[in-house]
């Protein structure tokens, strides 16, 4: 051990003291020294460079539309693969309540149509049937809209609950013979 650190003293001992670079460095470094902060471009190389920052700010901007878009329609995305399944519902939905109309229309013979009581009403469900039919067509050909869905779904209620009123108005039953 003690012939290595002899010899380790030996090898410090002989370096030199500073290294000495092999060419004088400081002609290079006064001249950058000297030098302008700035340098200014060259003509055709600064019209590059605006082009090249209007193609940067195009991008974010796309970028940026493109990702707020996709954010206001995320619900919608998740449901256009299976647009068919959602008009084959819509049609479904329709038939059964065209059903449980039919069904209410012969339940009670609908002898309230023909008095003056029931004109008002009847003027009402044919003004929500014109509207749930201009609003089953809006949905054919944008299933995804919710108000929609839930205004149409409304309307036929709301149809359902007129007839329910109207076989609860008093009716004056039509003479069975004629006098003479």
């Amino acid at each position: 051990m003690n012939d290595a650190n002899a010899k380790l003293t030996q090898l410090i001992n002989q370096a030199p003291k500073a290294i000495v670079p092999q060419k004088d460095l400081w002609h290079d470094i006064e001249r950058q020294l000297d030098k302008p902060e700035f340098e200014q471009a060259k003509p055709g190389h600064q019209k590059n460079s605006q082009w090249i920052r209007l193609a940067i700010a195009s991008m974010i901007l796309l970028v940026g539309l493109v990702g707020l878009n996709i954010w206001q329609h995320k619900g919608e995305f998740s449901t256009l693969a299976a647009p068919s399944s959602l008009l084959a519902t819509l049609a479904e939905i329709k038939q059964q309540h065209q059903l449980q109309v039919n069904q209410l229309s012969q339940q009670h013979l609908t002898d309230w149509q023909t008095t003056e009581l029931g004109l008002p009403l009847e003027k009402g469900i044919e003004q929500l049937r014109k509207a749930a039919e201009q609003i089953y067509q809006a949905l054919q050909q944008t299933p995804n809209d919710k108000e929609l869905w839930q205004l149409w779904l409304w309307t036929q209620q709301r149809e359902i609950e007129l007839l329910q009123q109207g076989q609860t108005l008093p009716v004056n039953p039509l003479p069975q013979g004629a006098l003479i």
